[in-house]
């Protein structure tokens, strides 16, 4: 096969992996919140999550203090909201087990106690009804995905409705579907679920719910500035606290290729929640798409650089050739018109 023909295969791979990079990078409606939050503001925001060990409690009242430790920093920064408006959201989930029965069935399943904009970081696609919100009087509402919907009441239209869990009755607010993508479809392997307010989780637990996962989209006028803030406010020195904002950044891709085999080791005791593991899956994909493209582009490089070369050589012995013979013709002739004029 003609070296042109190859070279031109690895160019058609090395595009494929950046549309297929690009198709990653904005899968995951989970790390978009900031994108969505800023609306068309213009202004600059990032999103972070943090998630919390299990050696450390997190409840109300320490969001609360968080909450105003972010304002503080805020106001430091003459960064303020005008009119009532906000600079920043939040939001927290909590999980736990519980026994929910319905018209037509009854299961245990895996529940998501949730609080704050909970759904704008997480804004599964709605087949039924509405969310539950922070806002609610009530914390008595609950979001079934489609599964669990199917199995109570044979349908997704069942907003409205009344289910029990752990004997206690909640309204159906809506149903959701599951993220379908590759990463999320493997993330998530707990089967039927549902969102419930995180008040309501802490009662039927009796109170051993805990904030396993803090959401934030705040100001970031500078890089960096963001995570600086809330790495200073957050309470706990040994939870993780992520960026999502930029972790499909350039450089934060080469950190997963440096840090390959390293980090899927698990020493601490934090457990991530289904949307962040999908997008730590897409990380290594990245990453892997990455190390393709430059092995992929590599090669047509090199062989451009040789030909580059080679190029230049031949133009360099052509011109000294030409040359050459310029100067042999120009003294022949002064030679033939000496010899005549001697004649």
């Amino acid at each position: 096969m003609p070296i042109i023909v190859v070279n031109a295969l690895f160019l058609l791979a090395f595009f494929a992996c950046l549309i297929a990079s690009a198709s990653i990078r904005g899968m995951l409606l989970s790390q978009q919140a900031s994108r969505a939050w800023a609306g068309q503001s213009g202004e600059r925001f990032a999103q972070l999550s943090v998630f919390i060990p299990d050696t450390f409690s997190l409840d109300k009242e320490g969001i609360h203090r968080l909450r105003t430790s972010i304002d503080r920093a805020l106001v430091d920064a003459s960064l303020e909201a005008t009119g009532t408006g906000r600079l920043h959201t939040d939001a927290w989930a909590a999980t736990g087990d519980v026994f929910v029965s319905g018209a037509q069935g009854a299961t245990s399943v895996r529940a998501y106690g949730v609080g704050g904009n909970f759904f704008l970081f997480r804004p599964l696609r709605l087949r039924d009804g509405s969310y539950i919100s922070s806002h609610d009087i009530m914390h008595d509402r609950v979001v079934l995905d489609e599964e669990l919907a199917w199995r109570l009441f044979g349908s997704v239209q069942v907003a409205g409705l009344e289910v029990t869990v752990d004997g206690r009755p909640h309204i159906i607010a809506g149903v959701v579907a599951r993220d379908d993508d590759f990463a999320s479809s493997r993330a998530y392997v707990d089967g039927a679920g549902m969102f419930m307010s995180f008040e309501s989780l802490t009662e039927l637990s009796g109170g051993r719910a805990r904030i396993s996962t803090y959401m934030l989209v705040m100001p970031d006028p500078i890089t960096g500035f963001a995570l600086g803030v809330l790495t200073d406010a957050f309470p706990a020195s040994n939870a993780r606290i992520i960026e999502n904002s930029a972790r499909y950044s350039l450089s934060n891709t080469f950190g997963t290729i440096a840090s390959f085999g390293v980090r899927s080791m698990r020493v601490d005791n934090i457990i991530y929640p289904y949307w962040e593991n999908a997008a730590r899956f897409t990380e290594d994909w990245l990453a892997l798409l990455l190390a393709l493209s430059i092995a992929f582009v590599l090669c047509p490089l090199v062989f451009g650089v040789i030909y580059a070369v080679k190029g230049i050589a031949f133009m360099i012995k052509r011109g000294k050739s030409t040359a050459i013979k310029i100067i042999q013709e120009r003294n022949d002739r002064k030679a033939e018109a000496y010899l005549q004029k001697n004649e």
